[in-house]
């Protein structure tokens, strides 16, 4: 055995604890840095010689001190692909929320200014009008409101449009914002594959690329997957976003479908911010997803209808100048059509709006009992009480207050779901950073620990500097 062999030990020890503070160091210094993983150093001690003659006087053999194997990021996978798939569901259901929201803002019920409260006013002018006929002043206010009524469905329906128009904006940028995110992933998979030929662990770059997986993963669903070549994988629904170097992008085409760009394929995502924009852009109730087309329609079977029933009984009636067959409400089809915009579109009619169109106002049933009959604007009042079949056999009341009240029970649903959902990823993350996260107090702890470490070792040198020294400089001396 060499009689330097203990400095040769102690040295081992110096660096080891000198490594061991320098991660310490590193840890704390990240402590406040999203996405960070705690890190720990790997010790093992040097297997003592084996080669012949190399034990000591007493045939023994000691280790040669600490070898520094490496540094190991603590996380957990399982709690890993359970954040990423929690906050998926929560960023479905934020998106839902918003949007829900959003509508129940645009349809403003109850309110002065709501389409229940426009259909009121409507109905109780027709009133009025039924105790004074032949009122100029009283027939404009039945036109007024009726402009009034027109113009608040036309305007919540361009409201629907504009927010329809939104979302298609979002899911482009959306889209862009999964791309950019593909591509800076298959750029750190390649930075950490070459940096891990060597043989060391890329713990900080893994980070990098582990907090971009968790903020893509609240966009849209994803599957991610590092095979026995660390080559790291993505996919959206089984179609690989990123493979290993390689990113595979999408694009909105012009029907606002999102497609693969190299296949062409549609992208179906099941969860995350994408499809929950997608679903409030297309859902029609198929399925139960309610989404603008849902409302942009039963606004549509409202203007249609009132339209159409209120123009039946109008053009029955008789206006004070002898007219009939004039249409209160501009209406062009006379069946439904389920492609056309009735609540874009509805208007008071232009006879109505004329400059004499006061007298064209239909409140008599009988010409010969002009001006002062009013039979037929109580049969138009009494329309108000009517069952519909085109909405679905309920009042015009009873159509708005079935639409705002599932309009409340929808974007109720979307609240709690996202209440719910965001408790359950601040959960998960919780018992994340428990595991990864790093802890002030473990890592002062562990300071001092490698500081003493370091201590000791160092003493242990001045020892053996000692030991030399009355062997060198102190034995066979007179």
């Amino acid at each position: 055995m060499s009689t330097f062999q203990g400095l040769e030990i102690a040295k081992t020890g110096l660096f080891a604890s000198q490594q061991a503070l320098n991660l310490t160091g590193h840890n704390i210094s990240n402590a406040n840095t999203p996405g960070y993983t705690r890190q720990v150093i790997d010790l093992s001690a040097i297997a003592p010689p084996t080669t012949y003659g190399m034990a000591d006087q007493w045939g023994k053999a000691i280790g040669g001190g600490v070898n520094v194997d490496g540094y190991r990021q603590i996380r957990d996978q399982y709690l890993d692909q359970q954040y990423r798939r929690e906050n998926t569901t929560l960023g479905e259901w934020e998106t839902k929320s918003d949007t829900l929201s959003a509508i129940e803002g645009i349809f403003n019920e109850p309110s002065d200014t709501g389409i229940t409260t426009v259909i009121d006013n409507f109905f109780n002018s027709l009133q009025d009008l039924s105790k004074n006929p032949e009122s100029l002043e009283v027939r404009a206010e039945v036109r007024e409101n009726g402009v009034a009524l027109t113009d608040t469905i036309n305007s919540v329906y361009q409201h629907l449009d504009d927010k329809e128009n939104e979302l298609n904006s979002t899911i482009e940028s959306r889209v862009q914002e999964i791309n950019s995110y593909a591509d800076r992933i298959s750029k750190l998979n390649n930075e950490i594959y070459r940096f891990e030929l060597t043989g060391q662990t890329a713990n900080d770059l893994r980070d990098q690329r582990n907090l971009l997986v968790d903020k893509l993963s609240e966009i849209v669903n994803i599957t991610t997957y590092e095979d026995s070549n660390k080559n790291f994988r993505i996919d959206i629904s089984g179609q690989a976003l990123v493979d290993g170097n390689n990113a595979y992008t999408m694009s909105v085409d012009s029907t606002g479908t999102v497609k693969w760009d190299l296949a062409g394929t549609p992208v179906n995502p099941t969860g995350g911010i994408l499809k929950g924009l997608i679903d409030m852009r297309d859902g029609d109730g198929t399925n139960g997803v309610k989404g603008i087309p849902y409302y942009k329609e039963q606004l549509n079977k409202l203007a249609y209808n009132i339209a159409t029933v209120f123009n039946a009984q109008h053009a029955a009636g008789y206006g004070l100048d002898g007219s009939t067959g004039v249409n209160f409400f501009n209406i062009t089809d006379s069946t439904y059509d389920p492609t056309a915009e009735y609540a874009k579109n509805i208007k008071v009619s232009s006879d109505i709006l004329a400059d004499d169109g006061l007298q064209k106002i239909a409140a008599a049933s009988d010409p010969n009992s002009l001006p002062g009959d009013n039979t037929n604007i109580l049969n138009l009042i009494a329309l108000r009480d009517a069952k519909i079949s085109g909405l679905n056999g309920g009042t015009f009341d009873d159509f708005v207050s079935s639409l705002i009240s599932n309009l409340g029970v929808d974007a109720q649903q979307a609240n709690m779901m996202q209440t719910n959902q965001s408790a359950m990823v601040k959960q998960v993350d919780y018992n994340r950073q428990s595991v990864s996260g790093v802890s002030l107090d473990e890592e002062m702890t562990n300071m001092l620990k490698y500081q003493k470490s370091y201590e000791a070792s160092a003493r242990m040198i001045t020892v053996m500097d000692e030991l030399l020294d009355t062997l060198i400089n102190k034995m066979g001396v007179t």
